[in-house]
């Protein structure tokens, strides 16, 4: 993957290509300060064709947004496609938040790809404020747990019978007051908490029912303050 300067790819272009981002979207519209800022701190690269950009085991701290160009999802870098990612994706998620490694390998499939990546440890510290704001790391993290929920009720449609939909059901609803530093706590540990049960779920036999009862109690011990 090429890294794309500024050089290559007027500001102008890049923002178009950016609107149906919503975090990048909402900044624009919020907070135009904030949103220069985490353009600075964005790497957009360009892939072509049959390129392999990202490979299962490698590091996943960059967060990155699909902006043009479908990919394919691989067990490796040399096996049959098991997934397509199209624009608007975001890619990496699960495995950023748990602090692991890419679980599979992308590769671009049908055109040429635009990405835009944003470095994680610009928002791990939920208590540091001295670069994004608090609105712009709730932003942050709202995206998170939304697009992991939604991986997950994917999963649950496809399977409403699978044994970790009780465990979905025993994550509270947050009661505090929105837009506060205790609402960013909740979502960063719902994201966490979220992101595992998402794991569990993909490692899990493709029959459900294997899942021995044990595994299930314990998971659903697991109880944390969340945002709805």
């Amino acid at each position: 993957m090429r890294r794309i300067t500024r050089e290559d790819c007027p500001p102008d272009t890049l923002h178009r290509l950016l609107a149906g981002v919503t975090f990048y979207k909402e900044l624009i519209h919020t907070d135009q300060t904030q949103f220069e800022l985490l353009m600075s701190l964005t790497q957009f690269g360009f892939a072509e064709q049959g390129e392999t950009i990202l490979h299962k085991d490698e590091p996943a701290n960059i967060l990155y947004f699909l902006l043009r160009g479908e990919l394919e999802v691989l067990a490796d870098d040399n096996s049959t496609p098991i997934n397509i990612i199209s624009a608007g994706e975001l890619l990496g998620v699960m495995a950023m938040v748990l602090d692991d490694r890419r679980s599979a390998s992308l590769r671009v499939k049908t055109r040429n790809a635009i990405l835009a990546g944003v470095d994680y440890e610009h928002f791990r510290d939920i208590s540091d404020f001295s670069m994004f704001t608090l609105a712009t790391k709730l932003s942050f993290f709202r995206m998170l747990t939304a697009n992991i929920r939604w991986n997950i009720e994917k999963n649950r449609f496809a399977n409403p019978s699978h044994p970790l939909v009780s465990r979905l059901r025993t994550i509270p609803l947050f009661s505090g007051s929105r837009d506060t530093p205790e609402e960013l706590e909740a979502l960063r540990v719902q994201a966490h908490v979220l992101a595992e049960l998402l794991c569990d779920w993909n490692a899990s036999p493709a029959d459900a029912t294997a899942l021995t009862n044990a595994t299930v109690q314990a998971a659903a011990t697991t109880t944390i303050t969340t945002v709805g």
